[in-house]
């Protein structure tokens, strides 16, 4: 199951993803948290989105539909091979609408 997820920062998002039992936190050598994704999950972590100028061709000129915008929320997706609970569901920052064409998406 793919889920499209949505947080102010990466570190709320992390916090997220731990909340929900998705990521382990471990400590490097610089006294520095990271996380990884536990057996079973994929993370692509895209961060900020950028939507393009909308240009369509109007009698035969380039017309600027809609101008292109910059969404600096940051934008994870995750593929998981598990069974969550309803809590971990509940816990995963999801949001609609859904893109109908989403920025990346797993192969």
């Amino acid at each position: 199951m793919d889920y499209l997820l949505r947080t102010t920062t990466k570190e709320d998002m992390n916090t997220a993803l731990n909340n929900a039992g998705l990521v382990s936190e471990l400590t490097g050598l610089n006294e520095e948290s990271f996380f990884i994704p536990i057996d079973g999950v994929s993370i692509d972590h895209i961060g900020s989105i950028a939507q393009p100028d909308i240009i369509e061709v109007v009698n035969g000129e380039l017309t600027l539909i809609t101008p292109g915008s910059i969404d600096n929320r940051w934008h994870t997706n995750i593929r998981v091979n598990i069974e969550l609970t309803e809590e971990q569901i509940a816990a995963l920052p999801t949001f609609e609408p859904l893109p109908t064409i989403p920025y990346r998406v797993f192969a």
